[in-house]
């Protein structure tokens, strides 16, 4: 393995020889290469590329490959193409990925702005009936039975206490508990309670 005596004998390499160093375990190889390609990858990104952002990110993910992956790195002609078609690549797979979003994005504005807003509001109640539900069946069991009956049918309040055979003060205090509750866990609903 090659070991520099210093750091300035590596400027001295080719490119090629620069990556085998990097291979063979030689990290200020790796440093070399990237200060030697990362103005001109970054310039290239950046001309395909709207954001300066977007370019530095792609130019740091080629690196990163580079450097966890350098053992598989096969050339078949120089380094420079190589790192040139990297960037190209990652751009186009940038540019196609912004592309999909701002499809789907177009795609939602539209929906929402031709959507029937009724069908949206019944699937909002839907969805907060069914929380609901959810919500008093974990109420305890004598606060859920006490408040179903008081929602659910027609039965008075002394109605139910018979039926219970519990006091009507009871039964107030039941609902009024139960109420509270589930106030308390649908307050992300405001206009429900």
């Amino acid at each position: 393995m090659y070991q520099s005596s210093y750091p300035g004998e590596l400027c001295e390499i080719n490119d090629e020889t620069l990556l085998a160093l990097f291979q063979q375990g030689n990290a200020p190889a790796f440093d070399e290469l990237y200060k030697r390609f990362w103005g001109g990858l970054y310039l290239h990104a950046c001309r395909m590329l709207e954001q300066e952002q977007d370019a530095q990110d792609v130019v740091q993910e080629v690196f990163t490959t580079i450097y966890t992956k350098a053992g598989s790195i096969v050339l078949s002609g120089t380094l420079s193409a190589y790192l040139y078609t990297a960037v190209r690549n990652r751009v186009l797979n940038v540019i196609a990925h912004k592309r999909t979003y701002r499809q789907h994005l177009d795609s939602l504005q539209q929906f929402l702005s031709t959507a029937d807003h009724s069908l949206l509001h019944r699937i909002t109640e839907k969805e907060m009936i069914a929380r609901i539900e959810k919500e008093i069946a974990l109420l305890p069991a004598k606060m859920r039975e006490v408040f179903e009956l008081s929602r659910k049918t027609t039965l008075s309040h002394k109605e139910i206490a018979s039926r219970l055979q519990l006091s009507q003060e009871t039964v107030k205090k039941q609902i009024s508990n139960a109420i509270r509750t589930l106030r308390h866990k649908m307050s992300h609903f405001p206009l429900l309670f």
